[in-house]
């Protein structure tokens, strides 16, 4: 009877280890200024329906991943607000705190799920999503 409780636990975690039907994303970020890539920040994938959330870094060439090892590893069948998020540079120190300044690298409005204009609709197909994004509107 002790070990009861073990197997259990087992079996909990090899059903949902096998009931996944989460899918691997891949793709690229680039300005559409001139097609260079974006080369820091986080694109995030946000479900409000089932409130699935995934992400992937982007590399110094401006890739990204979701998922890693297998297409079970990923985010969950459905559609997504897709944004951006740590898209900042350092510009110095602040003399004062000692604190980084930094700026936006890319319009603020891709920081926001809700005004990004960006979907995805993870159908189980469907494995890349190239975002092109725009830098930050220029100061007044």
């Amino acid at each position: 009877m002790k070990f009861y409780p073990i197997f259990a636990l087992l079996f909990v975690c090899v059903c949902a280890i096998g009931c996944g039907n989460n899918q691997r994303l891949s793709g690229k970020v680039t300005f559409s200024e001139d097609g260079s890539p974006l080369t820091v920040g986080v694109v995030c994938f946000e479900n409000t329906k089932t409130g699935s959330l995934g992400r992937g870094t982007i590399n110094t060439n401006g890739t990204y991943v979701v998922g890693f090892e297998s297409d079970k590893n990923g985010i969950p069948k459905g559609t997504y607000k897709v944004f951006i998020t740590n898209a900042m540079q350092e510009k110095g120190l602040d003399q004062k705190t000692g604190m980084p300044i930094t700026e936006p690298l890319i319009d603020p409005k891709y920081s926001n799920a809700n005004t990004s204009g960006v979907t995805f609709n993870a159908d189980g197909k469907t494995k890349t999503l190239n975002i092109t994004v725009e830098h930050p509107p220029a100061k007044k």
